[in-house]
């Protein structure tokens, strides 16, 4: 059994996905809403909402306040704003690398030699340190 779960912030539809489960923070606690649930609305708190899907895995969603209606196997979660708590790590990882390179390029900068090729290496390894990250 399964259910449909969508979370909607004012700017756009962040996620519309087939669960297994949904676990959202409340200000009745926590709670796991699984199919066939009855009707309920609820006041959503600031945290992470957890989708479970049936091949075990999960996907996490940082959520703003907002409101959960679910009725007829369908749960919509209206907040003001939702991130994929993955998207949050690339976004990190991107801060990290271009960091990163603004400090190698000092560097170079400040030695006082700084070729063509030197930076095309430093540009590699950015790249090469970002793609690690971005896999992970």
């Amino acid at each position: 059994m399964s259910f449909f779960v969508e979370i909607i912030t004012p700017g756009q539809v962040i996620c519309s996905k087939e669960v297994a489960s949904v676990v959202v923070n409340s200000t009745m606690g926590e709670l796991e809403i699984l199919p066939e649930h009855r009707p309920l609305v609820a006041i959503l708190e600031t945290g992470s909402t957890r989708l479970k899907f049936f091949d075990g895995s999960t996907e996490t969603i940082a959520t703003s306040s907002g409101i959960l209606n679910l009725e007829n196997d369908r749960a919509v979660l209206v907040v003001e704003e939702a991130v994929n708590v993955h998207e949050l790590r690339v976004i990190s990882s991107v801060e990290e690398a271009k960091l990163l390179a603004k400090n190698a390029l000092k560097m170079a900068v400040a030695r006082g030699n700084l070729e063509q090729a030197e930076l095309a290496r430093l540009e590699a390894k950015v790249r090469a340190e970002l793609n690690k990250k971005l896999k992970k």
